[in-house]
C-alpha cells in the first residue's frame, strides 16, 4: 500500500533541565515522548536521521530511527558540533584553554561510521554567529575555513587534504554556497579604508600553495562592523546584511544596517532598493528560489517581495509591527511576525499561482523567542525559552492560517524544535477546503483567545500602556498586501477622494475651473443665500 506523505509521523524535540525528549506529533497534537536523552545541547543532521547530543564529557550520536547510540566520542568540554550536508563528517569544537594553543587542538573533524579523526587545529575564539568555522560544500567534495589573511580550501575523500590557500587580506568571515561551490567573504573597514564583501569561485589546483585569484564581484561600504549571509537554495545569489552598532545619523538606538545583493553569474551586484528609512530587520530567500522577502524600516516596518533575478520589488505584504519572516519549506506559506520587543503579532500569507499573496490568518504569539515551520509545511512551532525568558516557558503549535492547535506549558524550557526530514518525504499541498480566513472585527488575545472589541474608547495615555495604541501599527491602507507601488504612487488627489467630506454646507472647488469662474460662482451662491434670508 502507498503511504501518503500526510500520514508520515513527525517529531519535535524539547530540551529541559533534566535532558531532552523526542516527542511524536500525533495528528495535530504533540504526544508522549518516544525517547529521552541526558544532554546539555542537541544538533540534528540535515535529514534528521542522526542526532548529536553534547554531554559534559562526551558527544553521543543517536540514530533517530532505532533510538540507539551509534557512536561515542570521548571529548570533554565540547561547546558546538556540526554535521556535514550528507552526514559523512562531524565537526566538534572544544572550549579553548586560557593558556593558549600549545599542543591542544580543539577543532576536530571526524569520519562518521569509522570514528576516525581526519583533521585537527587550534581555534582560539568561538562565536555562534559564524559557526561552523569549517564549512562544507553541498556535495562534500571540499571544505573551507578562514585563517589570518587567508581562506584555506581542503579536499575531502575520507580524508582532509589542503588544496591551496586563497589570499584575502584582512578577511574576517566567509560563507560557502549550496550547489556549485562559491563563497563570499567579508573584509572589515580599517584606518579609513572601506570594508567590502567579495564573491569568489573556488579555484582549481592541488599544489597547496597560495592563490591570488581575483574576486568575481565585490561591493565596498563604510559603517559596517559585521555581516550575515543568506544564500539562495541553489547558490545562484546571496544576500549580505551588514550592520553597525552605532547609527551615524542618530536616528536609531539599535545602530544602522544595509542590505546587498549579488548573483554568482556576475550579472548583478547592488544595494537592495528599500523605499523606507530605518533598519533591515530580516531577509530570506524563498525555497522557490526566484523571490526573496525583506522586512525593513522604522515601525511599522514594511515587508516587500523582491525578484531574485533583477533585485526589483514586485509585491508588498504590507506594513506592521514585524521584525521576523519565515517561509515554509515549499515557499507556499509565509509568516510575518514581531518578536523580541514587539507584542508577537503574526500574519500568515498564501502564495498564489499568479504570484500574488493572500492574507489567510492572523494570531498573536506573545513572548515568543523562536518560530519554525514543520517539515510538511503545515504547522508553525513557536517557543518561549530560557535563558532569554525565564517565565511563561513552553511552546505552541499553529496551523498555517494562524489557528492555535496546542499550547504546552513548561516550568523551564531551553529549546523546542522540529526533527528535520528528507526533502522528498513530504509533498507541497495547498490550503485545505474551508480553511480560508474569515473576515471579522475580533482581536486576537495573548493565547489566541478571541477578545471582543466592545469597550468604550479611552485615550492611550489613560491606559498606562495596556491599550492597543502603538507607533508600530500601520493604517489599513499600509497594512494590506498588493502589487508593489513606489512611495509616490500612494498619494491620491484629495479633490477627488474627499467626496462629501467637510463641514456642513461646505463645497469643494474643482481645480479644473478657472479663477474668475470660481469667484463668480461664489458671488452667485452668496446672493442666493441673502435672497433666501429676506
Amino acid at each position: 500500500a502507498v503511504i501518503s506523505s500526510y500520514d508520515i509521523q513527525m517529531h519535535l524535540l524539547e530540551r529541559r533541565p533534566d535532558g531532552a525528549q523526542l516527542r511524536a506529533v500525533d495528528g495535530l497534537l504533540v504526544g508522549e515522548p518516544v525517547e529521552r536523552f541526558s544532554v546539555t545541547q542537541t544538533v540534528f543532521a540535515a535529514d534528521g536521521q542522526l542526532l548529536a547530543c553534547i554531554l559534559d564529557d562526551a558527544v553521543h550520536i543517536y540514530d533517530t530511527s532505532s533510538k540507539c547510540v551509534v557512536q561515542r566520542f570521548p571529548i570533554p568540554g565540547a561547546v558546538a558540533v556540526h554535521f556535514s550536508p550528507a552526514s559523512s563528517y562531524l565537526v566538534i569544537y572544544q572550549k579553548a584553554k586560557p593558556s593558549g594553543a600549545g599542543d591542544e587542538k580543539n577543532l576536530t573533524v571526524w569520519l562518521l561510521g569509522s570514528g576516525k579523526m581526519l583533521f585537527a587545529c587550534f581555534q582560539k575564539t568561538f562565536s555562534k554567529s559564524v559557526w561552523p568555522t569549517l564549512q562544507f560544500s553541498a556535495d562534500e567534495s571540499i571544505a573551507s575555513r578562514v585563517v589570518t589573511n587567508e581562506v584555506h580550501i581542503y579536499h575531502l575523500d575520507n580524508s582532509v587534504t589542503r588544496l591551496f590557500r586563497l589570499r584575502v587580506p584582512r578577511v574576517s568571515t566567509h560563507k560557502i554556497s549550496p550547489g556549485k561551490p562559491f563563497f563570499v567573504a567579508f573584509i572589515p573597514e580599517t584606518k579609513g579604508q572601506p570594508g567590502s564583501v567579495r564573491l569568489y569561485d573556488v579555484p582549481s589546483g592541488t599544489n597547496g600553495g597560495v592563490s591570488e585569484t581575483e574576486p568575481l564581484a565585490h561591493k565596498s561600504f563604510f559603517r559596517v562592523q559585521e555581516v550575515v549571509y543568506e544564500w539562495a537554495a541553489n547558490g545562484s545569489a546571496v544576500l549580505i546584511l551588514g550592520s553597525s552598532e552605532i547609527d551615524a545619523t542618530n536616528q536609531s538606538y539599535y545602530g544602522e544596517s544595509t542590505l546587498m545583493f549579488m548573483r554568482t553569474d556576475r550579472t548583478l551586484q547592488c544595494k537592495v532598493p528599500l523605499d523606507k528609512e530605518g533598519p533591515v530587520h530580516d531577509a530570506a530567500f524563498s525555497p522557490r528560489i526566484d523571490e526573496f522577502v525583506v522586512v525593513y524600516g522604522h515601525m511599522p516596518a514594511n515587508a516587500t517581495i523582491f525578484s531574485s533575478i533583477k533585485c526589483e520589488p514586485i509585491y508588498q505584504l504590507g506594513a506592521g509591527p514585524h521584525n521576523t519572516v519565515r517561509w515554509n519549506p515549499f515557499g507556499r506559506f509565509i509568516c510575518l511576525a514581531g518578536f523580541g520587543n514587539l507584542p508577537g503579532d503574526m500574519r500568515f500569507f498564501d502564495r498564489k499561482a499568479d504570484g500574488k499573496y493572500k492574507l489567510i490568518g492572523k494570531a498573536r504569539a506573545a513572548c515568543s523567542v523562536s518560530a519554525e515551520w514543520s517539515p510538511n509545511g503545515r504547522y508553525l512551532l513557536t517557543a518561549t525559552t530560557a535563558p532569554r525568558l525565564n517565565v511563561d516557558n513552553g511552546y505552541k503549535l499553529w496551523r498555517y492560517n494562524g489557528e492555535l492547535l496546542q499550547h504546552v506549558e513548561r516550568e523551564r524550557l531551553f529549546e523546542a524544535k522540529w526533527q528535520p526530514a528528507i526533502k522528498s518525504t513530504y509533498a507541497d499541498r495547498p490550503i485545505s477546503p474551508g480553511r480560508n480566513m474569515r473576515d471579522n472585527p475580533e482581536i486576537m488575545g495573548r493565547d489566541n483567545a478571541i477578545v471582543n472589541n466592545t469597550s468604550p474608547y479611552r485615550p492611550p495615555h489613560v491606559t498606562s500602556g495596556s491599550g492597543n495604541f502603538s507607533l508600530a501599527r500601520s493604517t489599513a491602507e499600509e497594512a494590506g498586501p498588493g502589487r508593489y507601488r513606489p512611495p509616490g504612487a500612494l498619494k491620491v488627489n484629495l479633490s477627488q477622494s474627499a467626496g462629501h467630506q467637510g463641514p456642513p454646507g461646505a463645497s469643494f472647488v474643482d481645480s479644473s475651473v478657472s479663477k474668475n469662474a470660481a469667484k463668480n460662482a461664489k458671488k452667485r451662491a452668496a446672493a442666493r443665500a441673502k435672497k433666501s434670508m429676506c
